[in-house]
């Protein structure tokens, strides 16, 4: 083993400080031979250097006069992460190591040994590998869904295609996915990847899902490649209507539109939208013209109908369904998201449709912090009670800060590229078990492809460098200036 340093100063149970002799990289694994328990994976939770230089050398230094040497030291501070014991399970030594101990670099076996770094067969997702060693990182996909997940991410920070490598990897498994597509960034995912480099270290091979991915939208005229999203008129009340049709004044509008829909319904228990806009044709007064107007508009949207999408439509054991929202106003995406999570939510209790997982992207949109959405209360029951019933939640944001606390606790999977924003960072901290100071500040600066993962079967926070996507990436920025 690589020596790199002694032990030096106060010792604790969880942490002690090192003066390093070699250097190396914060977040670097580290070993001690151990008087009880044999060797002791530890990792470099923070590095600095102390020097005599004081202010009056430095400007000498800087005027260029000869100067006395500089003493320097490189310190580190390490976290202990513990040992296996005879039956398998991760300790912590109860008596501290000893001063003046050496340090090793810990080789890849221990690592993988003490991390549980393992092929996991049917129920592992290969993300990536961990940062600076070729150890796979397979998460539990069993614990995906039953725990929930969140991928959290600055604005470019690579949660798209994080969530494509995620995404690529349910469907090898035939795992059930619907997924809220705000941009329509996921129907790459039926088409095999370019060749990368770097595919040979991951061993990835391009591969494309066309045969397991489907997609509906609520516009396909801006969406052709998706099929039509419709939803039973029959089942929208006047209030919801309004959403539709896209007027917000509910005390102008609400009673008069009441009016139209029970007269219609009346007379025919079937009715459709063209049944409302005749009705409504009749009427005088500006009330009366917009409310006909705006009838018509949702009568060439189609998005509502006599009988609506089916959920065995959407819901196909083994298929990724992609709810593709692109150019859809942001209070009818809320009553889409909300009518879908409700009705999967209901019907998996009733164990009527398959196990699945419900992916919302933009989701601070969706279950905000600060505010409501119509579609917040039933992600929270999903968050909180949906793992009972085999649904399991993913969500995706850039603002960590901005998404309801109660979801975001309860997903103890967390998958963290970069994230800058303070408050985005401190929300991030505050919701995540075992995350030291140093992870914290990594955090901030955690180079493209870098992946922070907690929770998905493994005992500590691990880095991961994400592998490449074998389908397309559908997510990247649209240039404004070329070459």
């Amino acid at each position: 083993m690589e020596d790199v340093g002694v032990i030096f100063g106060d010792v604790g149970l969880g942490h002690f400080q090192i003066s390093l002799s070699h250097p190396i990289e914060r977040g670097d694994y580290l070993t001690i031979e151990d008087e009880s328990h044999g060797r002791v994976l530890c990792q470099l939770d923070d590095l600095h250097r102390t020097s005599d230089l004081n202010l009056e050398r430095a400007d000498e230094i800087g005027r260029g006069e000869i100067s006395t040497p500089i003493h320097e030291r490189l310190l580190g501070v390490a976290t202990i992460i513990g040992f296996r014991d005879g039956q398998g399970i991760v300790k912590i030594p109860t008596i501290p190591f000893r001063p003046g101990a050496k340090v090793y670099r810990a080789e890849e076996p221990l690592i993988a040994e003490v991390l549980g770094l393992k092929h996991r067969g049917n129920t592992g997702a290969y993300v990536g590998l961990l940062r600076n060693h070729d150890l796979r990182i397979e998460l539990d996909i069993n614990q995906l869904v039953q725990r929930h997940v969140s991928v959290l991410a600055k604005t470019g920070g690579g949660k798209s295609y994080l969530l494509g490598v995620l995404i690529e990897e349910l469907l090898r498994h035939k795992v059930t996915c619907v997924i809220i597509d705000p941009h329509g960034e996921y129907g790459s995912l039926r088409n095999p990847a370019e060749k990368n480099g770097a595919s040979a270290r991951f061993a990835v091979e391009a591969q494309g899902f066309a045969k397991q991915v489907q997609e509906f939208s609520p516009d396909v005229a801006l969406n052709p490649s998706a099929k039509p999203l419709t939803f039973s008129l029959r089942h929208i009340d006047p209030r919801d209507l309004l959403v539709f049709m896209g007027l917000t004044n509910v005390k102008s509008y609400l009673a008069p539109l009441k009016e139209i829909v029970d007269a219609v319904a009346q007379t025919n228990a079937d009715y459709g939208v063209k049944d409302l806009v005749r009705a409504a044709e009749h009427g005088e007064g500006a009330v009366a013209e917009t409310l006909h107007e705006r009838l018509e508009y949702l009568e060439q949207t189609k998005i509502l109908g006599p009988k609506g999408t089916s959920l065995s439509e959407l819901v196909v054991k083994g298929v990724a369904t992609l709810i593709n929202l692109r150019g859809v106003a942001p209070d009818v995406q809320e009553l889409v998201v909300a009518r879908i999570a409700s009705n999967l939510f209901d019907n998996r209790k009733k164990d009527k449709i398959p196990p699945l997982f419900l992916v919302i992207e933009e989701a601070h949109n969706f279950a905000p912090q600060q505010g409501t959405a119509t579609c917040s209360r039933i992600l929270k029951n999903i968050a909180s009670e949906g793992r009972k019933f085999g649904l399991g939640l993913c969500v995706v944001t850039q603002r960590a800060a901005r998404i309801d606390k109660s979801v975001l606790s309860q997903c103890n999977t967390q998958l963290i590229l970069q994230v800058t924003n303070p408050l985005d960072v401190r929300a991030i901290a505050q919701s995540i078990e075992g995350l030291t100071p140093g992870m914290t500040e990594m955090i901030q600066s955690l180079p493209v492809g870098v992946a922070l993962v907690t929770g998905g079967g493994y005992h500590t926070p691990l880095f991961c460098e994400v592998r490449p996507r074998a389908t397309r990436h559908g997510g990247e920025s649209v240039r404004i200036v070329g070459n």
